[in-house]
């Protein structure tokens, strides 16, 4: 169970107080910060603002001006009624458009000055009231030029105008300047002031920082350290050591721990070393053992290499003798149909033994992992009417009808593992399939090879095993086990691609064979050899 820690000791406090001092300094700065950015963008903004108001009010002044000029221009006797009051109502037009901007933008600096409370606001309402005045004096201005005709009166009326306006408009802009000249005041005084206090959050976060290292990181990394040391002498094997402990905080007892663990390591070692003494004694016995199992094993290997070799021999004597006599009868005049009949029969028999008997030295060979490839130029369809002239006892036998279909395909390879590989599958075809079944077996030249298929309709193979079935030491649904010499999967496919060829498996069948009734899934093998290597003269 493990130690409770006293919370004044306790490391992790130390941490979060040390982390929680530098977070709230961090938090203060990072506050400061956003309140001058706020500000100063405000001040910013009431600035703009301003400077706005003063080219718009120098606007305004310039459009009383153009008007004052087209009411004197059109003074003039020549001048048409109609054309004077239409030049000075496009003038007019033009100074209330100055209006309506001079307004908005005064309704806009009142809602912007509603933090700054009633005074300000009041104040921004005195100078709408500034404008409303110059507008009204406008309006009678105009009413004033618009029915006088008299040059000496329109003069008199402007003058008066004048007179009135422009201090008004005066006021205005000496208004809008000194808000403008105060907010970049703001500004800088604002910009002292957030120097000022980041440079004291500054300090404070630097001593704080300082404090916290000399005190507590400090301290912490020795430590560390020394148990970094310990624990690299640990893993050496070195056993021998003996770390200060120092408080009962997290790290004090990370280090008893580590005293701790060194001291059972160390009393284990002699232990273990007599264990491993006792499992290399047990280590060589076994060894030697194994030794000589693996001797018998040779042994029994060799025996059995031998053993085939003396039957292939002690059994071609024989069968020499019989094909020698046959075909010397069969090559005679012999009275009687029924006596070179039965000549015919002992030399085919003979002759199909004495295949077979390849067969098992072939298999018993490719067992030793010496198997040797007769490539050469043959005709695919020979080896296929062999293999199937191999198999018809066994398909008579089972109730099977062998459909043969062949057509000559020149290829390149060895003739008599092809072979042996065709009758392979075809004797799977034959354990698999009911009484009754057909089993196809075609060969045709696939235009650069040939192409040999097994077409059967037996029980056929699950979803998912058509790979696995190729597994050397798998026995799935078709099982290959059984009598006969014919190879598995795993070494037919090994004999056809080292040839350059393939074989590939399909189930459920994409088609029945020629006069078969699709009874089950069954299998089609379809294997492929390349075509003979054309070799140039010269």
């Amino acid at each position: 169970m493990s130690e409770q820690v006293p919370v004044l000791a306790s490391l992790r406090l130390r941490l979060l107080i040390g982390a929680g001092a530098i977070a709230l300094v961090a938090l203060f700065a990072a506050a400061l910060a956003t309140f001058g950015v706020s500000e100063a963008s405000r001040m910013i903004e009431r600035s703009a603002t301003a400077q706005q108001r003063i080219d718009l009010l120098s606007s305004l002044s310039g459009r009383v001006s153009d008007y004052a000029v087209v009411a004197v221009e059109t003074a003039a006797p020549d001048v048409p009624s109609d054309a004077r009051l239409a030049r000075l109502t496009s003038a007019a037009v033009r100074v209330e458009d100055a209006f309506g901007q001079v307004d908005q933008s005064l309704e806009r600096a009142v809602a912007e000055v509603e933090k700054d409370g009633e005074t300000e606001q009041m104040r921004r309402a005195t100078q709408s009231l500034g404008i409303a005045r110059m507008r009204a004096q406008f309006a009678a201005l105009r009413r004033n030029v618009e029915v006088s005709e008299a040059s000496q009166s329109l003069r008199a009326y402007l003058d008066g105008f004048a007179t009135q306006f422009s201090p008004l408009l005066n006021a205005a802009v000496n208004e809008e300047r000194r808000n403008r000249d105060w907010a970049r005041q703001a500004v800088a005084d604002l910009r002292g002031r957030m120097v000022w206090q980041a440079g004291a959050a500054a300090g404070v976060a630097a001593l704080l920082v300082g404090t916290f290292y000399m005190l507590l990181v400090r301290p912490l990394l020795q430590q560390l350290g020394e148990v970094r040391v310990a624990a690299a002498s640990i893993g050496a094997g070195e056993f021998d050591i003996r770390l200060p402990e120092t408080g009962r905080s997290e790290l004090g007892l990370l280090i008893g721990e580590v005293n701790r663990t060194a001291e059972q390591l160390k009393n284990r070692q002699s232990s273990v070393d007599a264990d491993r003494a006792q499992l290399n004694e047990i280590i060589a016995e076994r060894t030697e053992k194994l030794e000589d199992a693996n001797a018998q094993l040779s042994r029994i290997d060799t025996d059995r290499r031998r053993f085939f070799a003396d039957i292939g021999h002690e059994l071609r004597t024989p069968l020499t003798v019989i094909l020698a006599e046959s075909e010397l009868g069969l090559g005679e005049e012999v009275a009687g149909d029924a006596a070179s009949e039965s000549l015919s029969i002992i030399h085919a028999r003979a002759r199909r033994l004495n295949r077979r008997i390849d067969d098992l030295l072939r298999v018993a060979r490719s067992e030793t992992g010496q198997i040797e490839l007769q490539t050469g130029r043959f005709d695919m369809a020979e080896a296929v009417d062999a293999a199937v002239i191999d198999m018809e006892p066994l398909a008579r036998r089972r109730d099977v009808v062998l459909v043969r279909n062949v057509t000559p395909a020149s290829v390149e390879g060895d003739p008599d593992w092809c072979r042996q590989v065709i009758s392979g599958l075809i004797e799977n075809a034959l354990k698999k399939s009911p009484p009754g079944a057909v089993i196809e077996i075609s060969c045709s030249d696939a235009g650069g090879g040939a192409t040999v298929t097994v077409l059967d309709e037996g029980t056929g193979i699950p979803d998912g095993e058509l790979e696995g079935v190729f597994g050397r030491f798998t026995r799935g649904t078709r099982d290959a086990s059984g009598s006969g010499f014919g190879v598995g999967l795993a070494l037919a496919r090994w004999v056809i691609e080292r040839q350059g060829g393939s074989i590939v498996l399909q189930s459920p069948i994409p088609r029945p064979p020629a006069g078969g009734q699709t009874g089950g899934r069954g299998v089609m093998v379809t294997v492929t050899l390349p075509e003979p290597t054309v070799k140039r003269a010269g």
